[in-house]
């Protein structure tokens, strides 16, 4: 897992893998590392389908609280 430079709004270090809660997302998402940026699929509905990618930097710090990682925790996602 590599660390993205950022913390949330508890002060925790955001790594790849991360599970993470936005604020205003219904669902958790997973910080991925896509196409030299760190960020997340915004998934849209109950589906799961994947969303557009938005960069990590484009959220504040106080909109991101980290929850878990898909290795420990992958019941987050379900």
């Amino acid at each position: 897992m590599q660390y993205t430079g950022l913390k949330d709004k508890n002060g925790n270090e955001i790594y790849e893998g991360d599970i993470v809660k936005v604020e205003f997302h219904h669902q958790p998402e997973v910080v991925v590392f896509e196409d030299g940026a760190f960020g997340l699929f915004h998934h849209t509905g109950h589906l799961r389908e994947a969303g557009p990618f938005v960069p990590l930097f484009e959220y504040a710090p106080v909109q991101i609280e980290v929850i878990g990682n898909k290795f420990e925790n992958p019941e987050l996602l379900e």
